[in-house]
């Protein structure tokens, strides 16, 4: 967008939330408290313009939050860093900061809820006068009547009903996943972007292939056509893998069933702002492998997987992980952490216990 059609466009989203909020308080007769915004970038500056100007009007005080999310703070990251000022022009910082909505303004943000300490961590680096007491962890809850433990999910019945992913660079046949010599699963679950590191477990697996004939490889996800090609090209022609096996995006009740079957789930990104996919395995008793760095740092430990440290060699890191995989298949990782996987999510993570959490750091805060 041009700058012209950005501020239309922002003054149209501030038309609809004023006249949304009034006839939604007109409907109900009462006033709303608090006004909740999503990432730390147009929403809070669209909410904060509403509310004063409703408090213009001699309407009562609505307090403004905001959940923060990494997509926006690594557009700030992009911009004040100027590695790629074509793609990311120093424009939207400046006028977050000059807007003072995380900064002071009497109608700005009051609270933020982020997803991890890293997260908390980005946000205060990008808005360090923002009080650091009002910003707290509210980690993704688990939907668990959809991620739990699929007693009826066995490797054949839940993988035999895909074939490869086929796109047009990798000459292969379609074919249904063959599972009569697979006997353990190794799933990864990832969109396909460069800090996913999706290339870290295919040279991992090039590696335990050899060593672990009826294990397979399963990722699921999918991303621009030519990463789709890259790791593909990777994955088949460079390294010969057999029993590594891209099957597409899939729902979250196909997700559920294959975390259930698998042995050990592994998402080696580079700082995850909290680790989703992370929780859902565990949710289905499936330990997990990451790397040391982001939100999975504040809840996988021994007792649930490993994180393996970090490194900017993806060689280095895929030996890692490899050899963490290995440990997890001779040591039967899923039999023996499994239980530790379920309670650690019943404890911290289950939807009634962020709702819980949230509501009463909001309360004590904010006098409602």
């Amino acid at each position: 967008m041009s700058d012209k059609e950005f501020d239309a466009y922002k003054n149209r989203l501030e038309h609809e939330v004023y006249e949304q909020m009034a006839n939604a308080e007109e409907k109900e007769g009462t006033h709303f408290s608090i006004a909740i915004a999503h990432h730390t970038f147009l929403n809070p500056l669209v909410m904060r313009n509403v509310l004063e100007r409703r408090a213009n009007e001699g309407k009562p005080e609505t307090k403004l939050v905001c959940f923060v999310h990494g997509t926006a703070l690594k557009m700030y990251v992009h911009e004040r860093n100027q590695e790629n000022p074509e793609e990311f022009p120093l424009r939207f910082t400046p006028m977050i900061h000059e807007s003072k909505v995380f900064e002071g303004h009497k109608y700005g943000v009051q609270l933020c809820y982020a997803i991890s300490d890293q997260q908390i961590g980005a946000f205060l680096d990008i808005f360090p006068a923002f009080p650091k007491e009002n910003v707290v962890i509210s980690p993704n809850g688990i939907n668990q009547l959809v991620f739990h433990p699929i007693e009826s999910a066995t490797i054949d019945n839940t993988l035999s009903k895909f074939e490869d992913m086929i796109i047009p660079c990798n000459n292969r046949m379609p074919k249904t996943i063959d599972t009569s010599n697979i006997d353990q699963v190794v799933i990864m679950v990832s969109k396909f972007a460069d800090w996913k590191r999706i290339p870290a477990l295919l040279y991992a697996a090039e590696s335990y292939e050899k060593d672990f004939p009826n294990v397979a490889t399963v990722i699921a996800g999918t991303g621009p056509v030519k990463a789709q090609e890259e790791l593909h090209d990777l994955a088949f022609n460079t390294l010969g893998l057999e029993r590594c096996f891209f099957i597409g995006p899939q729902s979250q009740s196909v997700l559920a069933e294959l975390y259930s079957i698998a042995s050990i789930g592994v998402f080696p990104s580079y700082k995850e702002p909290f680790g989703m996919v992370f929780v859902e395995a565990l949710s289905c008793g499936t330990p997990v492998i990451g790397a040391n760095s982001g939100g999975p740092k504040d809840f996988v430990t021994d007792s649930v997987g490993h994180l393996v440290e970090e490194t900017d060699d993806i060689h280095e890191l895929a030996s890692r992980v490899d050899s963490q995989i290995r440990n997890a298949i001779k040591e039967d990782w899923k039999a023996a952490r499994g239980q530790a996987c379920k309670d650690l999510v019943e404890e911290k993570y289950s939807v009634k216990k962020q709702c819980t959490e949230l509501l009463a750091f909001t309360r004590n805060h904010l006098l409602i």
